[in-house]
């Protein structure tokens, strides 16, 4: 998302055009040609909301703004002295002193701590824009508790010290392979800011409230020694790298690691004896989530062709690893995306079985369609997974995604587009140099919008289904907010 624009940035008074309503001062925009002089008089196209005599003091260039009465080329629509046309004064005072109205109204009210645009803050406890103006178009999304969106020329999150110019930053330098926590994993995802729950106003910006490790059922921590399960990778073998800055999280059923990574272990057993140290055995097992399991049926769902691969003890997750996290989405944010890739050892032989590994990404938020949006807007799924294909799938073997592998004998012409390059180094593929035993995706992105300011919960869960054996992992990096909104869906 990072673009560039002018560098400079400047103070900015936000001008009320109404009668009753001051400008209120502080309101900042990034960007260029604006004075915020006490005493300076607009030029053509500028814009005064002080109290000063037409005429007095200096200039400002065209299109800036001053908070002194204009002179040559301003208007007024106080009792006080008037201007010429183009700019505009709101206070009532006469000549005299350029700061005696600057922040009240013609009533005498205090604006500095009044909400005017109705977003949650007063210019007095840092909101930069309270009505439309050079600060913003749409006052209620610039605030303190907003992200800064780079690129658009606005102080979004009224902290000049935010850099419009700035790409988005990074958090997590390298790789980890012990005492990984919760906030380790979401800063190899790009998520850089932390809050906590009920903060003073001033200070309720938006950020990761928390984060726990847990296993699928949402309840049960996992224990440190099953650890091995989570990672901060730099790379997935030689040819998988994350897709925004140095690192990215790693979660598996198996050991969330590469080929030659610490305590790493292959993902399945091979056929030779020396081959038989794979299929990592965390020996934890619990009910999935009824939120998740109750709409289909009590069990996780299967496209139609393989709808009968499972009969008895489907709702049960083996070795599994939940990472879930509470967020306070910004004020402007509508939606947001992240990226992942799914790998699985499961592919190809155990296609339509019951032992198909799954990656659900779980979403509570209070966002609703609005029946008045056209197109029509689709609810959220009623089991909360927002990652799933075009059929509806959530991701496992048996899904449309899976581009990543060797064909088997007899697939049709066009599988495993993406051949096998992404399955080297990290043993996905198979042992040795063996690149049949296992598949993968391509890097997907997966979107969902939310509402801005609220607090959102989001489980991103991988499992072994039917047993421990053969093992499966997801990487997930590049989480980022957008401020438009965007349907739920995966795509590359």
């Amino acid at each position: 998302m990072a673009s560039s624009h002018f560098a400079t940035r400047s103070a900015m008074i936000c001008l009320a055009t109404s009668v009753t309503l001051a400008p209120v001062a502080g309101c900042s925009s990034k960007g260029m040609g604006q004075s915020s002089s006490s005493n300076a008089t607009a030029g053509s196209g500028g814009a005064s909301s002080a109290s000063a005599s037409a005429g007095s003091g200096g200039s400002g260039g065209a299109g800036g703004k001053s908070s002194a009465s204009g002179g040559s080329g301003g208007a007024s629509t106080s009792s006080g002295p008037s201007a010429g046309s183009g700019g505009v004064t709101s206070s009532s005072a006469s000549s005299g002193s350029a700061s005696s109205g600057a922040n009240s109204s013609s009533s005498g009210i205090d604006l500095t701590m009044v909400d005017q645009d109705g977003d949650g803050w007063t210019p007095a406890q840092g909101d930069c824009c309270d009505v439309p103006g050079p600060c913003g178009a749409d006052p209620k999304l610039i605030n303190p508790g907003a992200f800064e969106y780079p690129g658009n020329g606005i102080d979004d999150d009224c902290d000049p010290s935010t850099l419009d110019t700035a790409p988005t930053p990074s958090c997590s330098a390298s790789s980890l392979f012990a005492g990984i926590t919760g906030d380790a994993l979401v800063k190899a995802m790009d998520i850089c800011s932390f809050t906590t729950a009920s903060p003073p106003l001033p200070m309720k910006k938006w950020g990761v409230i928390q984060t726990q490790l847990l296993l699928a059922d949402g309840t049960t921590a996992l224990t440190p020694p099953d650890s091995v399960q989570v990672g901060v990778l730099s790379s997935y073998g030689p040819y998988v790298t994350p897709q925004k800055y140095g690192t990215m999280a790693a979660l598996s059923s198996g050991t969330a690691r590469a080929v030659g990574d610490p305590g790493y272990v292959h993902p399945k057993n091979g056929n030779q004896s020396a081959q038989k140290t794979g299929n990592y055995n965390a020996m934890t097992q619990v009910k999935i989530q009824d939120t998740y399991l109750a709409p289909h049926g009590g069990k996780p769902p299967s496209p139609a062709a393989c709808s009968a691969a499972c009969t008895t003890g489907c709702d049960q997750a083996f070795d599994s690893v939940n990472l879930r996290a509470q967020i306070r989405v910004p004020t402007n944010a509508f939606s947001f995306s992240y990226q992942f890739k799914f790998y699985s050892s499961e592919y190809p032989e155990h296609l339509c079985q019951q032992y198909n590994d799954f990656f659900v990404t779980l979403l509570k938020t209070t966002w609703m369609p609005d029946p008045s949006a056209m197109p029509p807007q689709k609810p959220l799924p009623p089991d909360t997974n927002i990652a799933f294909d075009a059929q509806g799938n959530p991701v496992s073997v048996n899904n449309g995604f899976f581009q990543v592998c060797f064909p088997t004998l007899g697939a049709p012409a066009g599988s495993c587009p993406s051949g096998t390059l992404d399955l080297v180094g990290n043993g996905m593929g198979g042992w040795g140099n063996n690149l049949m035993e296992g598949g993968g995706t391509d890097w997907l992105t997966n979107e969902a919008p939310v509402v801005p300011g609220e607090t959102m919960e989001i489980q991103f869960i991988v499992w072994d289904a039917g047993d421990h054996n053969v093992d499966s992992l997801v990487l997930l990096d590049h989480f980022r907010w957008s401020i438009t909104p965007s349907a739920v869906g995966v795509h590359k």
